[in-house]
């Protein structure tokens, strides 16, 4: 009853963002017109970048007293990418660090973010991490674990209000550089599914006098949707330098199912919290841009009996990019 109380509080919210917008729905995900907006535009300025990255999701669980932190390792990342205004990818390959071997974090991770119509904002987050190095607030004690996995998928929607010409995309890709300090906001909402996975409880046995039962956990299934307001600002600084940030609060509710070793649970409070966060600065020229960005994506709620989850997702990248201007690509590839 729950589960199909949150499949329908989901349509209802897809629903009203797009009503709430005057977006047509069959306008909007037809393909074609996509493909044609995000990569066959005249108006579009393509360029081509090295990145280098630092990425890293971790949780902890916790009461008042004590809390435990999970923590993959070797977060650091190099790749390349290409980007418009509308659209960047960015391939990065993970760098395995000095770790034993039989520690190594294991993990899979994608995101993107593309702009449609010019006001609608989508972004998505994938992330599948297997080992993490787990400590807590006691004491420096640390020990790897790589039975605990955590599967992350998010989506989140924001619709931009002012017509300024300046985008949230601009803002993270660091192709466009504009005359004067600009700010933008909007609302939305967002989707979000977490599944943590272990063999045994995530609590280690020295630490299990601490925690009371119901933080000996197993499993965690959650599902989650809520609204968000956003805002972000362009600050433009001398010698084609600039600065930009952008925060989006939002709150929700979510569907949780906890497993410990000796039961299960739903918890009673289903608030969801969220907290989004970018800061961005960079040089940028009429040939190159130079870009260091830095993300967070934290979410909180609670798992009854004085013990509270929080997910964080920190990410931060240095760019050295090449514009190559306006390119024509035939229609008949596709």
């Amino acid at each position: 009853m729950i589960k199909k109380s949150f499949f329908i509080i989901f349509l209802i919210w897809v629903n009203s963002i797009f009503a709430f917008n005057g977006i047509k729905s069959d306008t909007l995900f037809k393909p074609s017109r996509i493909i044609d907006s995000l990569v066959f535009s005249e108006k579009l300025d393509w360029s081509v970048r090295l990145v280098s990255n630092f990425k890293q999701q971790r949780f902890r669980i916790g009461d008042e007293d004590e809390t435990m932190k999970y923590i993959p390792n070797n977060p650091f990342g190099v790749g390349f990418g290409i980007a418009n205004q509308k659209l960047v990818i960015d391939i990065v390959f993970n760098i395995k660090g000095t770790e034993k071997k039989e520690e190594q974090t294991e993990k899979f991770a994608a995101e993107g973010a593309l702009i449609i119509k010019k006001n609608n904002y989508f972004s998505f987050i994938l992330e599948n991490v297997h080992g993490h190095n787990v400590s807590n607030s006691y004491n420096d004690l640390e020990e790897f674990r790589e039975d605990i996995s955590l599967l992350s998928v998010g989506l989140n929607y924001l619709r931009i209000f002012n017509k300024n010409n300046i985008s949230i995309r601009d803002l993270k890709s660091g192709l466009r550089s504009f005359d004067k300090t600009t700010f933008t906001f909007g609302i939305g909402g967002f989707f979000i599914v977490h599944t943590l996975n272990s063999d045994g409880s995530i609590i280690p046995n020295d630490m299990l006098p601490l925690f009371n039962e119901e933080a000996q956990i197993t499993k965690v299934s959650a599902l989650g949707v809520g609204m968000l307001t956003g805002v972000s600002a362009y600050f433009k600084l001398p010698a084609n330098f600039f600065a930009a940030f952008y925060v989006a609060p939002g709150v929700g509710l979510e569907y949780k199912k906890i497993h410990t070793e000796t039961d299960k649970y739903i918890p009673s409070n289903p608030l969801l919290y969220k907290t989004d966060f970018f800061g961005s600065v960079g040089y940028n020229k009429k040939q190159f841009y130079i870009n260091f960005t830095f993300a967070t994506n934290i979410y909180a709620t609670s798992f009854d009996f004085d013990n509270k989850g929080v997910l964080s997702i920190t990410k931060s990248k240095l760019i050295l990019g090449y514009n190559i201007g306006k390119i024509t690509l035939p229609r008949k590839i596709f």
